[in-house]
């Protein structure tokens, strides 16, 4: 597996992604200070680098390029430092509004690559479907509320009061009078409760898979090794085997000789008493 193909790498990634979103948004809608501005600077640029590093390098790897590019094309706009190339213009004060809007486009970018970068983390957790379904009631709640409850003001108020609700903060600084909107609100409530329950749930739930993945692995592993252990003694044994064939046909060679030697010394004997016999014969 490359290094930017690995999961962890990915999770880095997508914090780093986070932060220059916060980073780029607060210089849209604010102004800060010189100093703060080129920490930005330098940071968009270093996480710049590694996009065109993991983009170049997932090119290279892919099969097919023209394919990749065209579904990955938003990757490169995300990995261009705008910051630093319009940095010129900027200190000039020319060219401003072009600017924000390159920044706008970055930042899109910058979404579309965060939600790519964990879009196989919101799959196997469902939290894809999950959020969509908190948009839609937002949406609802938001919309019900302004249109049935005279107390809330604006759209703003009454989505003030159904975020603050369906994250079960509660501020009470805005609270429906009729009673429709007071259903709404307990309605999101409620949906607010199940959906951060569902929320801990489908995580613990991913990461427990993980975990048992894990251990699966490092059983099948042990069995590969008790396997290639049980192969290792089976050859053993033969050899064994082999080698105690190969002694007790020694064994037996020796037990031949010496019953050869026994039997030539037998011989051996015999010979020396006749050749006493016949020393004693000539004699006479």
């Amino acid at each position: 597996m490359s290094f930017y193909q690995n999961s962890k790498f990915n999770y880095f990634l997508s914090i780093l992604i986070i932060i220059d979103l916060i980073l780029i948004t607060l210089t849209l809608i604010s102004d800060v200070g010189e100093n703060l501005y080129f920490s930005i600077i330098v940071f968009d640029t270093a996480l710049c680098i590694i996009l065109f590093i993991d983009f170049f390098t997932r090119l290279s790897d892919s099969d097919d390029k023209k394919h990749f590019l065209i579904k990955n094309w938003t990757e490169l706009i995300a990995a261009i430092p705008f910051d630093l190339i319009m940095l010129p213009f900027v200190l000039n004060g020319s060219l401003l509004r072009v600017f924000k809007v390159l920044k706008f486009i970055k930042v899109i970018a910058l979404f579309s690559q965060f939600f790519e970068t964990i879009d196989f983390f919101l799959k196997k957790t469902h939290l894809d479907e999950i959020f969509g379904i908190t948009l839609l009631v937002v949406l609802a709640s938001t919309l019900g509320l302004y249109l049935f409850d005279p107390s809330i003001n604006s759209l703003f108020d009454s989505l003030w009061f159904v975020l603050s609700t369906i994250t079960t903060v509660g501020y009470g600084d805005i609270l429906p009078q009729s009673g429709a909107g007071k259903i709404i609100g307990l309605i999101t409530l409620i949906v607010g409760v199940l959906i951060f329950s569902t929320v801990t749930g489908a995580i613990a739930s991913y990461f427990a898979r993980r975990i048992l993945m894990n251990e699966d692995f490092n059983i099948t592993e042990n069995d590969d090794n008790i396997e290639h252990l049980k192969d290792t003694l089976k050859s053993n044994k033969k050899n064994l085997y082999e080698v105690h064939s190969k002694v007790y046909k020694i064994d037996h060679d020796v037990e031949s000789l010496k019953k050869e030697i026994r039997e030539l010394k037998e011989l051996n004997k015999e010979l020396k008493e006749e050749i006493e016999i016949l020393n004693e014969n000539l004699k006479n």
